[in-house]
């Protein structure tokens, strides 16, 4: 994992291993996601799809598996 500094004006550098890949050079523009305190860069010319399988390794993994049954119960709100 690579730790990246935010200057004071909002700006960051990309490591050289970053920039120097041809996805990088051939099409300067990216668009940025953002989930939670997750934040992904990917070229703008990348293929738009609705495929759910796009996110593969963007979510953290985990050991929580639920039944349909869970999944499908109600849930209670608290809204103190």
């Amino acid at each position: 994992m690579t730790t990246l500094t935010v200057s004071p004006q909002g700006q960051i550098t990309l490591p050289a291993e970053v920039l120097n890949r041809d996805t990088w050079k051939n099409n300067p523009e990216l668009v940025m996601l953002t989930v939670g305190d997750r934040v992904v860069l990917r070229p703008a010319h990348y293929p738009k799809t609705d495929d759910i399988t796009d996110l593969s390794g963007f979510f953290k993994n985990n050991d929580i598996h639920l039944s349909t049954e869970a999944l499908c119960e109600p849930v209670t709100v608290d809204q103190n």
